[in-house]
């Protein structure tokens, strides 16, 4: 794990900080957190790792404010630059983050990944549209808040308002996420490193924008035609961004509160059944029915185990009768 604790020569900054807010030279436009994230600085507590990450994106935004200008009284935005670390804390913020990511990266594996699809039937939720300079671009809503899922194995799912927030804002400029067309990634529509994937969370669900290469023609009409009626994303969430609760039918829902992890999303040709890519939804599903009373637990877990073993029966039928069509 990585050791979030200030080096002393921050500490010193944000004293100094401290000390210029005294004395009148922070200006009206200071946060009162600003104070209280420096005096956490100064006294070298660890910090969280969101705040090293806004530590991080604050001294991005904000380098014009790194000059002391010791000849005039310090000037608001310098003053804020030492409550925040300084110099030392921008190099130390950005080492950090690094470093972080770096270790973000070594713990996800590829079972840990999470697929899911949505159907659509409302024309809005997936659609194509003009752009500006007269090029194409897919819309649609990879994920929608507050829809629950088809049964996953006895029990639902649904993702609440707001669980794609941090991810999005963690990912903007480093982590790159992929438009694909049917989950391959021989079929690449875009992606946010270039600038031909946009994402943003809205009142409805995780939105993306792509504007596919010419090549990609196909998927348009598919889509134009409405063929194509279906988005998936894939995922991973931690372990404190999910919870359960029970449903009106008295079966377990998943609640998905803060995705950890987002890596691709875009249309798909026929959604999957979902027992096909629940599998880690399952084994959180059993460790909460393990956590619940003991008289209960055992028989509802084996109906757990019923369920699945149906569902993946269903699962394999389902996956056969694709295959004939195909034929």
């Amino acid at each position: 794990m990585a050791d979030l604790t200030p080096t002393a020569a921050m500490a010193r900054n944000a004293r100094r900080g401290l000390e210029l807010h005294e004395q009148g030279y922070s200006g009206d436009g200071l946060k009162p957190e600003t104070v209280r994230r420096a005096n956490i600085i100064a006294d070298r507590q660890e910090l969280t790792e969101d705040h090293v990450r806004e530590m991080r994106a604050w001294f991005a935004r904000h380098e014009s404010d790194r000059r002391p200008g010791w000849d005039d009284p310090p000037t608001p935005g310098y003053t804020a630059w030492l409550l925040w670390s300084g110099d030392e804390g921008q190099q130390w913020s950005e080492r950090k983050v690094a470093e972080l990511d770096r270790e973000e990266d070594r713990s996800i594996t590829m079972d840990a990944i999470e697929r899911r699809d949505f159907a659509f039937e409302e024309t809005d939720e997936l659609c194509i549209e003009q752009r500006a300079d007269g090029r194409a671009a897919i819309v649609g809503y990879a994920a929608v808040y507050n829809r629950l899922s088809l049964d996953l194995g006895g029990f639902r799912e649904e993702i609440l308002p707001g669980a794609f927030d941090k991810i999005l804002g963690r990912q903007r400029g480093r982590q790159d996420v992929v438009a694909l067309f049917n989950h391959d990634s021989n079929i690449v529509l875009g992606r946010t490193s270039s600038g031909t994937l946009e994402l943003s969370s809205d009142d409805k669900g995780l939105r993306y924008v792509v504007t596919p290469p010419v090549s990609r023609a196909d998927v348009l009409e598919l889509i134009q035609r409405r063929d194509v009626r279906g988005s998936s994303f894939a995922f991973t969430v931690g372990k404190d961004g999910e919870g359960f609760r029970q449903g009106d039918d008295g079966k377990a829902v998943r609640q998905i509160r803060e995705v950890s992890g987002l890596y691709d999303v875009g249309p798909v040709l026929v959604p999957a059944y979902p027992a096909t890519s629940a599998s880690v939804a399952m084994r959180s599903y059993e460790a909460w029915l393990a956590s619940q009373t003991p008289a209960a637990a055992p028989e509802t877990a084996a109906q757990a185990v019923q369920s699945r073993s149906a569902l993946r029966g269903v699962a394999a039928a389902w996956a056969a009768t694709l295959r004939l069509k195909n034929v």
